[in-house]
C-alpha cells in the first residue's frame, strides 16, 4: 500500500469513529426513508474529524468495546480533516427488533479519497449505528487488526 494510502486509511478510521450522531427517535418508527437518514448520520458523524471521541463511540456498533481504537485513530492530527460520503444505503432488513443494512461509502482526507468501501449500520437499541465490522475492515487495510476485531460482536 502506498504511503499516502496508509495514512488516508489510518485517518479515515479516526474519522469513521468520529461520525457517530445522536438519533432522538427510534429508528424502527418512520420506515426505511428515516432509516437510511439515521444511517447516513451515523456514518457522517463517526467520519467527521470534528467529531468527539464520546461521540463516535455512541454511534459505532459496541462502541464501548471500541473505545481505545477509536481514540487513538482520533487523536492523530491527521484525523481532523476526515469526512465521510455516504453514496448509498442498500436495503435494510429489519426482524424483531434487529436489523442490518449495507452502506458504500467514500471516506476523504482533505482533497484525497480513498476507494469506494462497502460497509454495513447496524440497529442496536433502537439506533442506527456504523458496524463495527466497517471499522475493523477499514484498519485492516493499513496492515494492522486490533484484538477487539478478533472477536465476534454480539
Amino acid at each position: 500500500m502506498r504511503p499516502i494510502a496508509v495514512v488516508v486509511v489510518s485517518v479515515l478510521a479516526a474519522g469513521m469513529l468520529a461520525a457517530c450522531g445522536d438519533t432522538k427517535q427510534k429508528a424502527t418508527e418512520g420506515g426505511p426513508v428515516l432509516a437510511s437518514a439515521q444511517i447516513r448520520s451515523a456514518y457522517e458523524t463517526f467520519f467527521s474529524g470534528k467529531t468527539s471521541i464520546p461521540d463516535r463511540v455512541a454511534v459505532l456498533q459496541n462502541g464501548p468495546k471500541f473505545k481505545a481504537v477509536v481514540a487513538s485513530f482520533a487523536n492523530n492530527p491527521l484525523a481532523k480533516n476526515v469526512s465521510v460520503k455516504v453514496d448509498k444505503v442498500g436495503s435494510i432488513a429489519l426482524q424483531g427488533g434487529t436489523g442490518t443494512a449495507g452502506v458504500v461509502y467514500t471516506v476523504k482526507l482533505g482533497g484525497t479519497a480513498l476507494p469506494t468501501q462497502k460497509g454495513t449500520a447496524v440497529l442496536e437499541n433502537g439506533h442506527w449505528k456504523v458496524g463495527s465490522a466497517s471499522l475493523c475492515k477499514l484498519v485492516a487495510l493499513g496492515g494492522t487488526t486490533p484484538v477487539v476485531c478478533l472477536y465476534k460482536k454480539s
